[in-house]
């Protein structure tokens, strides 16, 4: 009499929950997390926040602007965008310090998030203005406002923006930052 061992009978060609085959499960805990968690929710989980190294700045300096991105739950978060740029930075209005349009496809993406992760992008302002594809202006004295927003038509509504305001000054003199 043969042990079952022996016989191979309780063997399987086919492991239907093995997905490597080496008998261990895995889950997309991503994938897991966007189909159950509610659309409002995955909104508010995000924080987004953007700062400049200082609040008033001479002409011509440079304007060192730090960008960060907050997953605020403990488990993953994803966000579709209306674009593969995933999120975008403007100067009153203008985005990228531009009026030139930009050719980007229109086309859905996703913009993912670990649990609890932050992504920290930095970008630099020269205080110029593009007028055309290589012409740049400088802009005069005054108060501009840098704004970050999650490329979303939507995003304001659903709280995907920040915006700080940074002082060029008129005669040169730069205080201490605020």
């Amino acid at each position: 009499m043969k042990r079952i061992d022996e016989s191979r009978t309780l063997e399987r060609d086919d492991e239907p929950f093995a997905p490597g085959g080496d008998g261990s499960r895995t889950i997309d805990w991503a994938a897991f997390s966007h189909a159950f968690t509610p659309t409002a929710l995955r909104y508010r989980a995000i924080d987004v926040s953007v700062s400049t190294d200082a609040r008033r700045y001479e002409p011509g300096e440079p304007v060192d602007i730090t960008v960060e991105f907050r997953n605020r739950l403990p488990f993953p978060i994803r966000i579709r965008t209306e674009s593969p740029n995933r999120w975008t930075w403007a100067v009153d209005g203008r985005r990228e310090a531009s009026t030139v349009p930009r050719t980007v496809p229109d086309r859905p993406a996703a913009f993912s998030f670990a649990r609890g992760e932050r992504k920290t992008f930095r970008r630099q302002w020269s205080q110029r203005i593009q007028i055309a594809d290589d012409e740049w202006v400088p802009v005069g004295p005054g108060t501009y406002a840098i704004e970050v927003r999650v490329s979303r038509s939507d995003a304001a509504a659903r709280g995907l923006t920040d915006r700080t305001d940074v002082e060029i000054a008129a005669d040169g003199s730069r205080t201490a930052d605020c």
